[in-house]
């Protein structure tokens, strides 16, 4: 499991777990299937492996599918254990190989990542507990940290240097996926807002209800005739930039004239895109209703869409390449490394 991974797994056990929850609360003996599992579950090169590792990532990944609302059944439990376990195996190698290559990290290192985890949990008591839930120590923790530093030294000093992007590779993924550097349709809009009210539902008297309903009905009618001299003097001519100046309730966009910048019709209110799309460059709309009141809309410009030049984007493309040739030589290397290894997997 990646830090980052990790420390988003901690975050998330952070905010669900009980106030009070003590890791012994949730210990139980270690099982799969009803079997008890051995305590060393597998050997690299005659490295063991414990189960105490397995638990945890085992954890991990049941947390991680219940978040994304599947369910792990306990009969897939032994073969999702086998994987994970074939994971660490092959972490166990890279580490083995870096190791053997005489790559070190430093206990400065390793702390400074410790402290950026830490650092994510409003205390050291919500941060200690976190770790708890998941069997974790702060050994433990720093020992994950180390490993994965390992192997990014590894991947940086092995990998790295024989991966190379060239322009021709850039420009054939960019000829080859000219749809995904295609700008949409954009609308160069201003708008003119005035807020309406929505009655309270927090008020329980009634009496004080029907109060409150009758005060928010003559403040969104008081609003409606705004809007509507406002539109009177729309179509009459005056400045539409002027108007909202001195009319318009959105204290976004109202000093700038009411624009609201180039929108595309997924990136604003649905009311607002839809009459939009209908107006034509330098008309203005009726009056729209939307949840937060009244508007008025004048489209300034339609920019049509166009396709991004590949100078803009070559440095994103190249980054994507590297990243994808990358995961293939290391995936190639790592496959080198388990045809050498001794791996036994114990239960």
């Amino acid at each position: 499991m990646k830090l980052k991974s990790l420390t988003t797994l901690l975050l998330l056990l952070f905010l669900i777990l009980p106030a009070g929850l003590a890791a012994e609360d949730q210990k139980e003996p270690f099982t799969l299937n009803g079997k008890p599992v051995p305590e060393v579950v597998a050997k690299v090169n005659g490295v063991p492996l414990h189960a105490k590792a397995l638990e945890r990532d085992l954890f991990a990944f049941r947390f991680r599918s219940k978040q994304m609302g599947q369910e792990v059944k306990p009969a897939d439990e032994i073969t999702i254990a086998r994987d994970l376990v074939k994971a660490a195996a092959a972490q166990e190698l890279i580490v083995q190989k870096a190791k053997s290559l005489g790559i070190s990290i430093s206990e400065e290192q390793v702390n400074s990542q410790f402290k950026n985890v830490e650092d994510q949990f409003p205390s050291h008591q919500a941060f200690l507990t976190a770790l708890a839930f998941q069997h974790m120590s702060v050994e433990a923790l720093k020992e994950k940290i180390q490993r994965t530093l390992l192997e990014d030294e590894l991947m940086r000093r092995e990998i790295a240097p024989k991966v190379e992007v060239t322009d021709e590779d850039v420009e054939k993924y960019y000829n080859d996926n000219k749809a995904q550097f295609i700008k949409p349709v954009l609308y160069r809009a201003s708008h003119i807002h005035i807020a309406t009210l929505k009655p309270s539902a927090t008020v329980e008297d009634e009496a004080s209800r029907e109060k409150a309903e009758r005060l928010t009905k003559m403040i969104n009618e008081e609003a409606k005739e705004k809007i509507s001299s406002i539109l009177k003097k729309v179509k009459a001519g005056d400045d539409f930039a002027e108007l909202a100046k001195l009319f318009s309730e959105d204290d976004a966009s109202k000093d700038k004239g009411g624009q609201l910048g180039d929108l595309h019709p997924d990136s604003t209110l649905p009311e607002i895109a839809e009459e939009m799309v209908k107006l034509k460059e330098g008309s203005t709309s009726g009056i729209i209703k939307s949840q937060f009141g009244f508007h008025i809309l004048k489209l300034d410009e339609i920019i049509p869409s166009q396709l991004i030049p590949i100078a803009d984007v070559k440095t994103d493309i190249m980054n994507l390449l590297l990243k994808a040739k990358t995961r293939h030589l290391f995936k190639a290397y790592l496959a080198d490394l388990e045809k050498k290894a001794k791996i036994q997997i114990l239960f």
